[in-house]
């Protein structure tokens, strides 16, 4: 004790040195492991249609016929799933993709929530999310259904908090045949956290990686189908599904 006393700014500064390494070197990692977008989507920044605003990019179609809200998969850029809002943009929806700290939509799960507000609109509202993404996406479904006509997963499923079965929510669930990295039991299992009437569609010969344009994720299934091609399947898709 005394000699706490007489150490204790010295091990006070230790301590705060301990926590700095530790959170640095926290965010190292995160940031080593992180997906960063390809040059393909990056170059849809400057391009008409796609505007940089609040934390979160819009593709704007020529007219719109919905809003939807897109939350990246996990430790992957926001800007990867550029190609696909624009895809699902050419439907005739407005995308919204926010930007999540340290690229976790799971930390800002009510991201959705600022969007809606500062964009309003009559039209129906959305929201969807790949991997991590899309199980984010529907804890603020479950919070907030009256917001949205309905929710879309690509490679996800709900958590065990969520339970979305007695919602009026529509419900796309989209899995890719050759995805290597999705937990299979959780997707199956899960399936009693959704309405009955949810909608489950495979895409053939994609994987998981092919939601986004991020490369190759570590533990996928090769695809025989191309980014381009699985993306328009999702945005097809999802155009049946509100029609």
């Amino acid at each position: 004790m005394n000699w706490l006393k007489r150490n204790w700014k010295n091990f006070i500064m230790g301590i705060l040195i301990l926590l700095v390494l530790l959170i640095t070197g926290g965010y190292a990692v995160i940031k080593y492991r992180t997906y960063e977008a390809m040059p393909e989507a990056l170059s849809l920044i400057k391009t008409d249609g796609v505007q940089e605003e609040n934390g979160y990019y819009i593709i704007e179609p020529e007219e719109a016929s919905g809003n939807v809200v897109f939350y990246q998969g996990g430790l992957v850029e926001t800007e990867a799933y550029l190609p696909l809002a624009q895809a699902i943009s050419e439907q005739g929806f407005r995308v919204f993709v926010p930007s999540m700290p340290l690229n976790l939509a799971i930390l800002k799960t009510n991201a959705f929530a600022e969007i809606y507000k500062e964009n309003p609109s009559n039209l129906e509202w959305w929201i969807g999310g790949h991997s991590l993404g899309g199980t984010s996406a529907l804890l603020y479904a479950d919070e907030q259904p009256a917001q949205l006509k309905g929710a879309f997963l690509l490679g996800a499923y709900p958590s065990d908090e969520t339970d979305l079965t007695d919602t009026d929510l529509e419900i796309l669930s989209l899995y890719a045949e050759n995805d290597g990295v999705i937990n299979q039991d959780k997707y199956q299992s899960s399936q009693s956290l959704l309405p009955e009437n949810t909608v489950y569609h495979v895409i053939s010969g994609g994987n998981h990686s092919n939601f986004g344009h991020y490369g190759f994720q570590n533990g996928d299934g090769e695809s025989s189908i191309s980014r381009e091609e699985q993306q328009q399947a999702v945005a097809e898709q999802f155009k049946q599904m509100t029609e």
